[in-house]
């Protein structure tokens, strides 16, 4: 299929139009003769995709992301299908009052590589990093395009949307091969493990007091309600249960229309139930535990939902560590 036509209005919202063999001028030039902008840069981002249509939406994440952290930000959209063959790029400043004062501003570079292949986007991101700071590549598109180990040795963190595979049993092969290579050294952030987040810190308060606890074992069963499309999140997140009980509890996963990606998560066993639910729209959760004749209830804050904003969360734990590596290949075996 084609990739869908560009539209001129939106490409000039990426900023100046500039020749690749002139960006790091250019770059300069930015900040040649204000004092008032101060350049600020801790990662290299970069966001990667092969969907023209994805394009202005990521532009405005990234806007929102460095408006929380400083970054080096590359925005890559390539059509290794098209038939012509043209790079073009982009600068702009993404700039945010600091404490009144000082305006610190991160750069941004986009780039649409029209038939670029694996070489031309590894070219592209290599040589349009910030020092030696440490590179972010958020890869929206299937692993198995331009997704080499020349790349993905040079990676840090890498950031996915499991929830978004169109065929997620290839993807976490690809995956897989990727983490389990000599120079597979990255770290994996998966957005869809991230939405669980909540889900699982609330899912802690069914099961803090003591007779709660000494009653675990009797749990049976586990119950997902999840947003149609976020059949790996659930997954995610069953996985996750049985791996902390240390045992193999029956999932049931129930799909919806509408709603949050998470809705509800119940577990249940002879005389013990927690129950998990979250309400369209609604931004808290409402848990509930019963444990022979004693019920609690409590209500708690939910995540947050939106890309942007996972994305800055996930940065801000940045180097903290995950279980994620450690569930892969239960969920991997699951969809299979």
């Amino acid at each position: 299929m084609p990739p869908a036509p560009l539209n001129d209005s939106d490409l000039d919202r990426l900023g100046l139009e500039t020749p690749i063999g002139r960006i790091d001028r250019a770059l300069k030039e930015l900040w040649e003769g204000d004092e008032a902008k101060t350049r600020a840069s801790l990662i290299n981002l970069a966001i990667y995709t092969e969907d023209s249509c994805q394009l202005m939406a990521d532009n405005e994440l990234l806007d929102h992301v460095a408006a929380q952290h400083a970054c080096r930000a590359l925005l890559i959209l390539a059509l290794p299908e098209a038939e012509q063959l043209r790079a073009r790029a982009w600068i702009q400043a993404l700039c945010r009052p600091y404490q009144g004062k000082q305006i610190v501003c991160s750069e941004q570079i986009s780039f649409v590589l029209e038939g670029g292949n694996a070489a031309q986007v590894q070219n592209i991101v290599f040589a349009h990093l910030d020092s030696d700071l440490p590179l972010v590549v958020w890869w929206q598109a299937d692993l198995s395009k331009n997704f080499e180990e020349r790349l993905y040795s040079r990676i840090d963190t890498l950031v996915i949307d499991s929830s978004r595979w169109a065929d997620p049993v290839r993807q976490f092969d690809a995956l897989l091969v990727a983490m389990n290579a000599e120079t597979g050294g990255f770290d994996v952030r998966d957005l869809a493990w991230t939405r669980s987040h909540f889900m699982r810190t609330a899912l802690a308060t069914c099961f803090q007091d003591a007779t709660a606890c000494h009653n675990l074992a009797k749990l049976k069963n586990i119950r997902i309600t999840h947003l149609k499309g976020q059949r790996t999140t659930a997954l995610l997140l069953a996985v996750w249960i049985n791996q902390r009980l240390k045992a193999e509890l029956s999932v049931e996963l129930i799909e919806k229309e509408t709603g949050p990606a998470l809705q509800g998560l119940v577990l249940e066993g002879d005389g013990v139930r927690g129950e998990v639910r979250r309400e369209c729209d609604s931004c808290f959760v409402k848990v509930s535990s019963t444990c022979g004749e004693n019920t609690r209830e409590d209500l708690l804050p939910a995540d947050v939902d939106s890309d942007a904003e996972l994305v800055t969360e996930l940065l801000s734990r940045f180097h903290g560590s995950t279980l994620y590596s450690s569930l892969l290949p239960f969920v991997h075996s699951m969809l299979k």
